[in-house]
């Protein structure tokens, strides 16, 4: 039997592993903490349309929004686990001044998909011009959604590893064995789901952008509501209010700084959010390219799969279909060409 080696426990490591073994894989996840990851403190929007994507970024951004529902069916059902699973739409809302989003979402609809143009409700401010409803959008509560990966890999008979990852011995494109801080490992692929510390495997241009984020107690809102300034997503137990976004900051402390900005901005969407019971604050480092695409390197024995910025949890069922596709059927996915690391390097 193929043995498999992930390293990496994110989302996208999560899933790979899982998804891997249930294709008849012998799977090994090695990560370093497996509470590390950033996924554990996203928003969890599924939002292509809010986020404005275009492009090829658009085409794979909205084809694992399609495979999201049974993507996280499939989870529930080897877990035994609740995930909470939002898929009634998101409301975008559009301040004075953003023409463009305005422009992109007429675009949108006339391209054919799920949305319309309403008049804010009574709840927004008076600098909210507009709200498009994109109503094939959802939102997940991304906490359920990894204690259930981990239940998953659990029961499915992943080997899980705590080790720390600092070499990678390869000859050319081809991976020979990955040297941890306890331990040696050898295994005939691997896939590396690395995020933010991918620069310390790879020189590739990943880095790390931090976002703070809070959780509040606020009964009175029924959908996400998506803005330039803030994003405010209800779950069932609290309200998330995100989300800062700090380059060239690698410090995993809440700031105050951070909290008022995240109150100011979510306030100045939603005035009466400013009464909601603050819970918790949380942060985590978002894994960035300069062109904000993923990066997708294939070898002679390995993928990497990384740099997802943004969509990383919006990205995991598309992903782990590229993954599969090749090690199952040998099929090449054309991401793969596209998010290429070849394209940073001088023509």
């Amino acid at each position: 039997m193929t043995k498999i080696i992930v390293v990496g426990s994110g989302i996208i490591g999560l899933s790979s592993a899982l998804f891997l073994s249930l294709s008849g894989f012998r799977v090994s996840l090695i990560t370093k903490n497996p509470e590390e990851a950033v996924s554990w403190v996203a928003g969890g929007m599924l939002a292509p349309f809010s986020e404005g994507l275009e492009g090829v970024l658009f085409e794979f951004s909205y084809r694992s929004l399609k495979e999201y529902p049974s993507y996280v069916e499939l989870i529930r059902e080897v877990s035994g686990q609740r995930i909470d699973l939002w898929m009634e739409g998101i409301n975008r809302v559009v301040l004075k001044g953003e023409e463009d989003t305005l422009r992109k979402a007429r675009r949108y609809i006339k391209e054919g998909f799920k949305a319309e143009i309403l008049t804010p409700k009574a709840n927004l401010s008076d600098s909210v011009d507009c709200v498009i409803h994109y109503a094939e959008e959802g939102w997940v509560d991304v906490p359920m959604l990894m204690d259930a990966l981990l239940f998953a890999i659990n029961k499915k008979g992943v080997e899980f590893i705590t080790d720390n990852i600092h070499k990678v011995i390869m000859e050319d494109k081809k991976v020979i064995r990955l040297e941890g801080v306890k331990n040696k490992y050898e295994g005939d692929f691997y896939v590396f789901c690395t995020g933010t510390w991918t620069r310390d495997l790879f020189d590739l241009p990943v880095f790390p952008v931090k976002g703070q984020a809070l959780k509040v107690k606020y009964p009175h809102v029924d959908r996400v509501y998506y803005s330039l300034i803030s994003y405010i997503i209800p779950r069932s137990k609290y309200v998330y209010i995100g989300a800062t976004s700090e380059k060239q900051n690698t410090d995993l402390q809440v700031s105050l700084e951070g909290i008022k900005t995240l109150s100011e901005n979510a306030i100045r969407v939603m005035p009466s959010i400013g009464s909601a019971q603050f819970l918790s604050a949380v942060v985590g480092l978002r894994p960035a390219t300069p062109d904000e695409l993923p990066i997708f390197d294939l070898g002679e024995n390995y993928m990497l799969l990384t740099g997802h910025y943004r969509n990383g949890i919006l990205h995991a069922p598309m992903t782990v279909r590229v993954l599969q596709d090749y090690l199952l059927k040998g099929e090449k996915s054309h991401y793969l060409e596209y998010f290429s690391p070849e394209r940073f390097k001088n023509p």
